[in-house]
């Protein structure tokens, strides 16, 4: 957050009230004062600010909704970034971004984002093995709270017990991993407002029944990630959710024309997308049911 919008609003309001840095400063503050708001280089002290107002014409919550306004964009762009990052799995940028971040400890933008920072931060630490698996457990279990007012009306909150979910499996913790899964889907509410993230945790849940050789069970959640994917008309993780079909129904040693068409639709939504690295693996990982005859 910074107080070029506050400061260009001030400057703005002495110009159309016919008035010098000096007249504004008046019984107020010296005049250089005045120059550094308007030049954004500081925050004025509430009382000082108070004064601005009656002199500018304009009530104090008109200030402080500009400062609200300036936070809230900088909340924002920071959370698209760290998203977008996450999503590449560049975990050394983001390490830097919420370590830096960790470090304004004078600032205050709120309980959420400051919960968005320490969860991208451990996820980070983890992923760069700065930090054991153990120990980022401890540190998102920590992070949610269900006795916060805030708790569960927020998207970040899920996000963590996804995360737990993930560590637990890739840790063989398989039976944590399932009861963070089921504990996400009894959140109807929410769940039926963020039907992506419901694809994503059938996804999860599929690769986890697959890894405790449940096979039948993976296919199930495959076929409930496929089934809401087309309600949704969402590909976003299909091509992921048709190759997870075709491995479990390759270990079920199904019919083999059913395993090719799991596979080559996978195929398909990759090649529809531009997913290179996926359209990379299917041909690598099973060309024999993808390739052409």
């Amino acid at each position: 957050m910074n107080a070029k919008a506050l400061g260009e609003e001030i400057k703005r309001l002495r110009k159309t009230n016919n008035l010098s840095q000096s007249q504004l400063a008046e019984g107020i503050c010296t005049q250089a004062t005045i120059s550094g708001i308007e030049a954004g280089k500081g925050y004025p002290s509430v009382d000082i600010l108070y004064i601005l107002s009656i002199r500018l014409k304009v009530s104090l919550d008109y200030f402080f909704k500009i400062l609200l306004n300036d936070a809230q964009g900088y909340i924002q762009e920071t959370e698209h970034m760290l998203e977008d990052l996450m999503k590449k799995k560049d975990y050394k940028e983001t390490f830097e971004i919420t370590t830096n971040e960790l470090k304004q400890t004078s600032r205050n933008l709120g309980y959420k984002f400051d919960q968005l920072i320490k969860w991208v931060h451990i996820i980070s630490s983890y992923y760069l093995k700065k930090m054991d698996w153990q120990k980022a457990v401890t540190k998102l279990e920590n992070l949610l709270d269900s006795n916060h007012p805030l708790f569960g009306q927020d998207f970040i909150d899920f996000k963590i017990q996804n995360s737990l979910a993930i560590i637990y499996a890739e840790n063989k913790m398989f039976q944590k991993s399932l009861q963070q899964y089921n504990t996400i889907l009894s959140y109807h509410d929410f769940l039926k407002q963020h039907h992506r993230f419901r694809i994503k945790i059938h996804y999860n849940l599929s690769k986890l029944y697959f890894l405790q050789q449940e096979y039948e069970h993976s296919l199930e959640h495959t076929k409930l990630g496929i089934s809401l994917s087309n309600q949704y008309e969402d590909v976003s993780m299909a091509g992921q959710l048709y190759f997870q079909q075709g491995m479990s129904l390759e270990a079920l040693k199904a019919d083999p024309q059913k395993i090719r068409d799991a596979f080559k639709k996978s195929l398909f939504i990759f090649q529809l997308l531009d997913r290179q690295e996926y359209i990379k693996m299917v041909n690598e990982q099973k060309s024999e049911f993808v390739k052409t005859e």
